[in-house]
């Protein structure tokens, strides 16, 4: 089973080097999210596309999320067992949240999640086969920390009615704990929609109302229930239980009228990411233009929320000043490398400045929801990281018996596992000082030294080592960070090693399918 370590050291490097001062919580919120859709029996459409927006959209609210997709029975367990333990570090201020959406049935009054791969042929098979949703109440109780949310989208029909001496219907209640609150997509006894749509109509409300800044936990499921209601026609009525004693907010601050905030859909997750995707695709197409033009046309498009709003007015400076009369040397003779790498040192600090610059910038932006920030937050890390040599360095010997096809799935998913491990959980801790401490050759490369300070005057250094690529952006790319001398790829190495060994190339690449989801490959079309 891949380590936590791989996750959390990704967010603590990159969260401190590029974010800054970003806003600060008192509170570590935590949340497993799970989406069951792959049943062999009675397949649902949505639940995977249902977590995908649930975690985009709980990660925009300050949540570290373990997301599972298509889960057995094993890795569910696992997960909230994964989940438990990260709750328990968080203390007693921690915020934890579960999120189910598949296939849910209850068994004398007890509720049950169903993995996938299940083999359900009477009722007595559900306590073996499934997951108690009691056991994830009691894992969460067990943690003592101040405020719970489980979220249910888990009442479509039962798939096994047939095969099951009681007629009960949808999830049975459940008490909720103190300071829990238990929320069901439909009520008690009743049925919810997958929906026709690419989200239940349950979740996507959900989605929207935990973006609405400035509305109570028990406001924004009231919400929830309002649109849910109106969708259906009545025939679905969301339900919570709660026993809260304290107030809680996905968004703090104050928003615009509840009406106006239910009427609005928001984009999905899905739809973000396709036009992130397109907004750096047309970013790489300019970024070594040495036309101004290219770039205010970046800006036309995408003004003060662009992923890369501040590098691209920083280079239409650069690009003015070359042209100032006497700037330019003409007919020198080409550098040596010496001067080169002496050219590169001063590059470097200021590829750091201009990353922090334009990630405060893109972060501090309230015109567009966090989550969408996150989205093209990502977006910038996957154009300055070279992800190719990390890579095939993790691999170790496996890179040279690896097949083009096992090499380009391994790839997507090792980028994604990079992309996904980042989070603002790291961010929140950091709301002091930053400052370039050296910048040194590092054989072939560059390790650029930063300094962090925090709040209570801790000091943290990060070393990112940086390799030159003269055909890129800022000239050269990261492909590695230490904190305390220990190398990320050496860690992500050691993590890997074992399931090399043990299943090879092919059982590495199911666990990080385990880890962060199957990833779509794009479609050839022949030219």
């Amino acid at each position: 089973m891949l380590s936590r370590l791989t996750g959390y050291f990704v967010a603590a490097f990159l969260a401190t080097a590029f974010i800054g001062n970003w806003a600060s919580a008192a509170e570590l919120r935590i949340a497993l999210v799970i989406g069951n859709s792959g049943y062999e029996t009675a397949p649902l459409k949505n639940p995977i596309n249902d977590a995908r927006l649930m975690a985009a959209t709980l990660r925009g609210a300050g949540f570290e999320v373990i997301e599972r997709l298509d889960a057995d029975q094993k890795a569910m367990k696992r997960a909230i067992q994964e989940f438990g333990e990260r709750l328990e570090q968080a203390g007693r201020d921690g915020v934890g949240l579960f999120y189910f959406s598949g296939h849910g049935v209850q068994v004398g009054g007890v509720n049950y999640l169903i993995p996938i791969d299940t083999s359900i042929n009477r009722e007595s098979d559900v306590d073996i086969e499934a997951v108690s949703a009691n056991a994830v109440l009691g894992t969460m109780e067990f943690a003592r920390n101040r405020l719970n949310i489980v979220i249910l989208d888990a009442c479509r029909n039962n798939p096994y009615a047939r095969s099951f001496r009681s007629a009960a219907r949808g999830l049975a209640r459940m008490d909720a704990p103190r300071g829990t609150l238990v929320a069901y997509a439909t009520a008690p006894g009743g049925v919810a929609f997958d929906g026709e749509g690419a989200n239940s109509p349950y979740t996507s409300a959900l989605a929207q109302a935990m973006q609405a800044p400035g509305l109570k936990v028990e406001e924004a499921f009231k919400q929830v229930r309002l649109s849910v209601m109106a969708e259906t026609g009545e025939q679905q009525v969301p339900w919570e239980a709660s026993s809260l004693t304290g107030d809680f907010y996905f968004s703090p601050g104050s928003g615009a009228g509840t009406e106006a905030q239910v009427a609005v859909a928001p984009p999905t997750a899905a739809t973000v990411a396709s036009q992130v995707a397109v907004e750096v695709a047309f970013w790489q197409s300019i970024e070594n233009s040495q036309d101004p033009a290219d770039f205010e046309v970046y800006l036309e498009d995408y003004g003060r929320t662009g992923a890369f709003t501040v590098l691209a007015r920083n280079r239409i400076r650069a690009l003015a000043e070359q042209e100032a009369p006497g700037s330019a040397a003409v007919g020198q003779p080409p550098k040596s490398e010496e001067a080169l790498v002496a050219e590169a040192l001063i590059k470097a600090r200021q590829m750091v400045a201009e990353l922090k610059e334009n990630a405060e910038s893109l972060m501090e932006s309230q015109d567009i929801p966090l989550g969408e920030r996150l989205e093209k937050f990502r977006g910038m890390l996957g154009v300055v990281v070279d992800f190719e040599p990390m890579a095939r360095f993790v691999l170790r010997r496996h890179k040279d018996t690896i097949t083009p096809e096992q090499w380009e799935d391994f790839f997507l998913l090792y980028r994604e596992l990079f992309l996904t491990g980042y989070s603002f959980s790291g961010a929140k801790s950091w709301a002091g000082k930053y400052e370039v401490k050296f910048i040194r050759a590092y054989g072939p490369d560059t390790l650029v030294t930063v300094e962090f300070t925090d709040e209570r005057g801790k000091i943290t250094e990060v070393q990112f080592r940086l390799r030159r690529y003269l055909e890129s952006f800022f000239g050269f790319k990261i492909i590695d960070a230490m904190t305390k001398g220990v190398s990320l790829l050496v860690t992500q190495r050691d993590d890997f090693a074992p399931i090399l060994e043990r299943e090879g190339i092919d059982g590495l690449i199911r666990a990080l399918e385990e880890k962060v989801g199957k990833i779509e490959k794009p479609i050839e079309i022949p030219g």
